[in-house]
């Protein structure tokens, strides 16, 4: 789910009365089929909140990290509890995406297994550096 739900929104489904013209509503994005619609987007989205660390574990991070541990101290007890760990997906390069689409377009039309797929889509990735470099030398 994309939307945002804004205060807005979530006041507007909980005033609704199925009997209104949707046409001006904030929650006209999220309702898909009436209030069963606004039902299913809404638990969409908590499921997608809930599962989102409640701090920036990622603040402070080298751009290379890919999982952050947390961890709480009571300096009182003494105690040290680890709590769960999160894992991100680096951004990939615009060259990275490139080859992926053309790579797997190749594979898929040709049947190759995921080795082959992967190193061609490898491959492309290395050439549209090396031609990204070329370019940069001529500036």
């Amino acid at each position: 789910m994309n939307e945002e739900l804004t205060n807005e929104v979530l006041e507007a489904v909980v005033n609704c009365d199925d009997r209104k013209d949707c046409i001006y509503c904030p929650a006209q994005s999220v309702c898909e089929d009436r209030i069963s619609g606004i039902k299913q987007s809404l638990a969409t989205a908590l499921l997608e909140e809930m599962v989102k660390p409640k701090v920036d574990v990622w603040k402070g991070a080298p751009e290379w990290a890919t999982s952050a541990e947390v961890t709480w101290e009571s300096a009182a007890e003494g105690k040290r509890r680890t709590g769960p760990t999160y894992t991100r997906e680096l951004p990939k390069s615009r060259a990275r995406q490139i080859a992926e689409e053309e790579g797997h377009g190749l594979a898929e039309k040709y049947g190759w297994n995921a080795a082959a797929k992967e190193l061609v889509t490898n491959v492309m990735e290395s050439a549209l550096n090396k031609y990204a470099e070329e370019l940069e030398g001529k500036e």
